[in-house]
C-alpha cells in the first residue's frame, strides 16, 4: 500500500515544484565544494542519468534530450537524439552506446532499472540510430538508484518517506543524499529529487536529479530555477 501512496505523491510533488519567478534559470559555470564538483543542466529539466567520465566525455539525459560535455561542464553540446522517447539512462556494450528508453521497478528501497536499449550510438553519443540488436534488448539493463564499485561494494540513493501531515495516508519521498556500503547516510549540500547514481572507471560517484528544492511536504518549490544538477565526487570512493 505504501508503494501506491509513494507513486501517487511523487506525481503531486512533481507538479507542486514551481519555479521561483524571482530567480530565473541560469546554466551557470560548474561550482565546487570541498568534496563535490557540481554541474548544471543546459536546459530547464532535471537530469535523469549520466554516463562517461568528467575528464573526457560526460553524457547526460534530461529525459528527451541527450547532451555531452568535453570540458568538465563549462559548455554542453546537444546530440542529434530526437526520437521523442524518454531516456532513463545511457550505457555501453563494447564500442556501442545505448539509450535506455524504459524503467522497471521503482518501489521504495527496491532497485530501479533503466531498460529497453532502443537507440544506439557508435560515435560517443553525438548521433543516435535505432537499435535492432536482439542481444542488446535481452541483456542490457542498468540500475538507476544504486551503483557498484569495481570490487562489488554498493552505493545507493537514500530514499526517505515523510508523511504529508499527521494521520495522512500519503507520503512524500525525499532523497537527501546517498548511502555507503556500510549503511552510512551522506547528505548533499542541498536537497534534490535525485534520479540516478553512477560510478565511473576511476571510482568517482555521480548523483543527478532536479535543481535544489526548498520547503517540506506540501510546500515544495525550487530554490533558484529548475535546471537539474550533477554532483561528482572529487575523490575516488573506496
Amino acid at each position: 500500500m505504501k508503494t501506491f501512496y509513494l507513486l501517487t505523491f511523487l506525481v503531486v510533488a512533481f507538479f507542486s515544484c514551481k519555479p521561483d519567478s524571482k530567480n530565473p534559470d541560469k546554466a551557470g559555470q560548474p561550482r565546487e565544494t570541498q568534496d563535490w564538483l557540481i554541474l548544471t543542466a543546459p536546459e530547464e529539466r532535471e537530469v535523469w542519468g549520466v554516463f562517461g567520465n568528467i575528464d573526457s566525455t560526460l553524457l547526460i539525459t534530461t529525459g528527451y534530450k541527450i547532451y555531452y560535455t568535453q570540458d568538465r561542464g563549462n559548455s554542453w553540446q546537444e546530440s542529434d537524439y530526437k526520437p521523442g522517447s524518454g531516456v532513463f539512462g545511457i550505457t555501453s556494450s563494447a564500442d556501442t552506446l545505448y539509450a535506455l528508453t524504459a524503467q522497471r521497478g521503482y518501489a521504495l528501497n527496491s532497485i530501479a532499472y533503466a531498460v529497453n536499449p532502443q537507440f544506439q550510438s557508435i560515435d560517443g553519443g553525438k548521433t543516435w540510430t535505432q537499435s535492432f540488436s536482439r542481444r542488446a534488448y535481452e541483456s542490457i539493463a542498468i540500475p538507476r538508484n544504486q551503483t557498484k564499485t569495481a570490487n562489488g561494494l554498493v552505493y545507493s540513493i537514500d530514499q526517505e518517506l515523510t508523511a504529508v501531515c499527521t494521520s495522512c495516508p500519503n507520503y512524500y519521498l525525499e532523497t537527501p543524499g546517498f548511502k555507503t556500503p556500510q549503511g552510512q547516510k551522506i547528505l548533499l549540500p542541498q536537497k534534490h529529487q535525485l534520479q540516478s547514481i553512477y560510478m565511473d572507471s576511476q571510482q568517482r560517484l555521480y548523483l543527478s536529479g532536479s535543481a535544489a528544492v526548498c520547503g517540506g511536504a506540501g510546500n515544495i518549490s525550487f530554490c533558484n530555477g529548475h535546471r537539474g544538477v550533477i554532483y561528482i565526487s572529487k575523490k575516488p570512493l573506496p
